[in-house]
């Protein structure tokens, strides 16, 4: 299985491997070089596909078998937009999970409560979603996750236990936090493709054309263009017999403390 620990081991076996054969013969520095640039691209690889469990076992899809998937939310919330989408779900009597940025709830109590009462999950997505958050320390990440959880329970009253690293990217000090505070890492199996595709009817076509059973899907309730798009796509997933459930029932896990 290809994860940190065992790419540090084949690494090290590897050097040592060219290290005596340095010995006995000479090895030109290209090889060394070469070695060095394979790692650094796998640790990249491994950093910014959490779908890889390279540096921690992330949970990113339903069971393959049933014709289930799950909704959720990034980035949120948003004054003008969470609403709406919001207003779709209930519409559709849709339960979704929205990962939501502390600093951003902090100034929207009444979206977070809306949230929660209406039956939908409320997970951790930092406090700041820094666009420099992976190169934080790991104490410095444990800080902002207990700031966010300390706002959501300040507003519900319920500790969060999933957590989504932002922009999905993981490394060693993303794992070591998330593990020290228990969270659960979420990530997804299909990303819907909102923060690039701006049109509506493309935004639905990318979707419908990959989606499968047990998909974990991201969209991000900060963007406008996605009120239509996820109004049309709980009409194509009920057309074809999908079924649409919150992450703690679709994975069979708490998405609270108890």
């Amino acid at each position: 299985m290809l994860n940190y620990r065992n790419t540090i081991i084949a690494l090290v076996i590897i050097l040592l491997v060219v290290l005596a054969a340095d010995y006995l013969i000479h090895v030109s520095k290209l090889i060394y070089i070469g070695i060095i640039l394979v790692f650094v691209a796998i640790l990249t690889w491994g950093s910014k596909n959490i779908q890889s469990d390279f540096y921690i076992k992330s949970i990113n899809s339903g069971d393959r078998d049933k014709k289930k998937i799950a909704l959720t939310f990034d980035d949120g919330p948003d004054a003008q937009v969470t609403p709406m989408i919001l207003d779709i779900l209930k519409k559709h009597n849709v339960k979704a999970t929205f990962f939501v940025i502390g600093s951003k709830a902090e100034l929207n109590p009444e979206i977070i409560k809306r949230i929660d009462k209406e039956g939908h999950l409320i997970g951790s997505h930092s406090f700041t979603h820094h666009y420099l958050f992976d190169l934080f320390s790991s104490r410095r990440m444990e800080n902002e996750m207990i700031r966010t959880d300390n706002v959501i329970y300040s507003i519900i009253g319920k500790r969060m236990k999933l957590f989504r690293p932002p922009y999905g990217v993981t490394n060693p000090t993303i794992s070591k936090a998330i593990n020290n505070l228990q969270y659960l890492s979420i990530g997804w199996s299909l990303k819907s493709g909102d923060t690039v595709i701006k049109n509506e009817s493309k935004l639905i076509k990318n979707v419908i054309s990959k989606v499968k059973n047990g998909d974990i899907i991201l969209f991000h309730d900060n963007k406008p263009w996605n009120v239509k798009a996820i109004d049309s796509l709980m009409g194509y997933l009920n057309e074809k017999g999908y079924s649409i459930s919150r992450l703690d029932e679709f994975l069979t896990i708490h998405a609270y403390v108890y």
